[in-house]
């Protein structure tokens, strides 16, 4: 009797070990490259492994790797490299869910390929025109929490508005994240000052720190503890200084702008 029937669960629909690492290596990927923490996509594709009785595989993860091994005497394993990564917590939840009805999964492997596939065309809900106007309103929000007043609260709108603008029409040639985030220091930089130079009333700190508080690396600081709470050493260990060399990135790009700025012989 098998072990689902025993708990009073129906049967899998049958699949081979091959199309069991197949799907377990997509959930994997999915996850990884949406920006979740290693110990999630580890835990995610070992449930789906033994959610079918295949106990003999077992999953390395860091932020830029996954190892899917097979222990078994003819076993072969698979390696994904991850080379870009973004956020999305939308479809991180939806794998997540979708993770704890394994045990009743009623889908074949080439319905759950399509189905992972139809969700990822959907992982993009927002263009980017919605995702820069967000920018800058939550630049300009993050102004006015800081102290600033209506001429910041517009500073700070367009900083963030524009960097996340220039990110977004870079984005094809696939700069890495530091040039990304060095970049978007820059501008930041350049438009805080520029209407600092128009409108006097533009208080500068509170504009700069507004617009650059969308660009900081608070997810990847946060998984990075949360891989460190689940024993990943080497994963916590990546993501602690991914985040503070994106912070240090953004600084630089910033630093130069005035700089260069003071160089310049403005005032």
């Amino acid at each position: 009797m098998s072990d689902h029937k025993q708990k009073g669960l129906p049967d899998l629909v049958p699949m081979t070990k091959n199309q069991v690492m197949d799907i377990a290596m997509d959930l994997g990927k999915i996850l990884l490259k949406s920006g979740a923490e290693t110990n999630r996509v580890e835990d995610t594709m070992m449930r789906f492994c033994r959610s079918y009785g295949y106990y003999d595989l077992n999953v390395f993860c860091t932020p830029t790797i996954i190892i899917l091994g097979d222990e078994s005497p003819r076993g072969k394993s698979r390696v994904f490299r991850v080379r870009w990564r973004a956020t999305d917590l939308g479809l991180i939840m939806d794998i997540n869910q979708f993770s704890y009805n394994f045990r009743r999964w009623k889908m074949d492997y080439v319905q759950t390929k399509h189905w992972l596939q139809n969700r990822l065309a959907q992982s993009h809900p927002y263009g980017n025109s919605i995702v820069c106007l967000a920018s800058g309103v939550g630049s300009a929000c993050f102004s006015m929490l800081l102290g600033g007043d209506v001429y910041d609260f517009t500073g700070a709108f367009l900083a963030g508005f524009l960097a996340m603008s220039f990110l977004k029409t870079v984005d094809n040639f696939h700069p890495t994240p530091f040039w990304e985030n060095f970049m978007a220091g820059m501008i930041i930089g350049l438009a805080t000052l520029i209407c600092n130079y128009i409108e006097p009333e533009c208080t500068l700190e509170s504009m700069t720190v507004g617009a650059l508080m969308p660009f900081l690396p608070g997810l990847a600081f946060t998984n990075g503890v949360r891989d460190y709470m689940a024993g990943d050493l080497l994963s916590g260990n990546s993501r602690i200084a991914e985040a503070a060399l994106f912070a240090l990135s953004i600084a630089i790009g910033l630093a130069f702008v005035l700089k260069a700025w003071t160089w310049g012989g403005m005032p």
